[in-house]
């Protein structure tokens, strides 16, 4: 896949930090592959480009450990499990807005955040970190069986093209999408995903709250009061910083993978939902 497309976006900030996008998904097990151009019909959840992707940072940093070492994908169960702990000891943000700064990562143009830019010291950072809302601004279509599906309010499906708009999702659960799942045992409040084409790494994320600036992860018991996602990325190969290192550019690409869509159990599809997207990062 190459994902120097049209859908990666960059955005530049501070001392030449220029950063772009994260994760998010409705699928609790994260395991999603892109979807098949005009299938017949569909059997499991996949990833197509969405036309809209915003989303509001609050801030953006790095680390020289993982912030989500608790969060980890349980390889007998192939569920993504959660000690619902963030640890941003190692962590130096790079960027922050308490305001925060609404992007839209389909655009495939520099964008500038608005807010406060910060130089991380020399060091090698095996992880970067994300903190946005845990609302999502998305816009979509997709064909099956040559019928064309557009994204209407909260996700739906039409297929009259002029009922195609923008709609908000709120994230709540990564398996019940804007609201906790009935069965308080089944709410996913973490996925993970690692990427082994285009941008290689592994992407995690926590549904969290925020408390005055510091984010607590939420429970099973509490993932309705989640306000905001954090998300971690380990890219293949570390993030050195140097004395010399005048600017970090990460580019984030949401290519088959920004939105998700969701089938029926019949073959057909139920509606649209948001999906991950990945960074790359070039020191200057």
């Amino acid at each position: 896949m190459n994902y120097l497309t049209k859908n990666v976006f960059k955005i530049f900030t501070g001392f030449g930090i220029c950063i772009l996008g994260l994760f998010t998904n409705s699928n609790s097990q994260v395991k999603a592959n892109t979807c098949a151009t005009n299938p017949s019909s569909i059997s499991s959840a996949c990833y197509i480009t969405p036309s809209t992707y915003k989303i509001k940072v609050y801030e953006m940093g790095l680390c020289t450990s993982d912030p989500l070492a608790g969060t980890v994908l349980n390889t007998e169960t192939d569920e993504v499990e959660t000690d619902n702990t963030i640890d941003e000891s190692s962590c130096s943000p790079t960027f922050k807005s308490s305001a925060g700064s609404v992007v839209d990562l389909s655009g495939g143009n520099s964008q500038s955040l608005t807010g406060t830019n910060f130089r991380p010291l020399a060091g090698v950072y095996p992880s970067a970190y994300i903190k946005i809302d845990n609302t999502f601004g998305l816009k979509g279509s997709y064909q099956i069986n040559d019928i064309t599906y557009y994204s209407i309010a909260n996700g739906g499906k039409d297929q009259d093209s002029s009922n195609n708009v923008e709609w908000d999702e709120d994230l709540k659960d990564f398996d019940n999408g804007n609201s906790c799942n009935t069965d308080q045992a089944q709410r996913i409040v973490a996925g993970l995903e690692t990427f082994t084409s285009g941008v290689t790494g592994t992407m995690k994320a926590l549904l969290a709250k925020d408390n005055s600036g510091t984010y607590t992860g939420v429970t099973q018991a509490t993932c309705d009061t989640s306000d905001r996602l954090y998300g971690v990325f380990a890219p293949t190969n570390p993030v050195t910083i140097t004395d010399e290192t005048q600017g970090l550019e990460v580019t984030f690409s949401i290519t088959n993978r920004g939105m998700t869509i969701i089938p029926d159990g019949s073959g057909g599809m139920f509606r649209f939902s948001s999906g991950p997207f990945s960074p790359s990062f070039v020191t200057f």
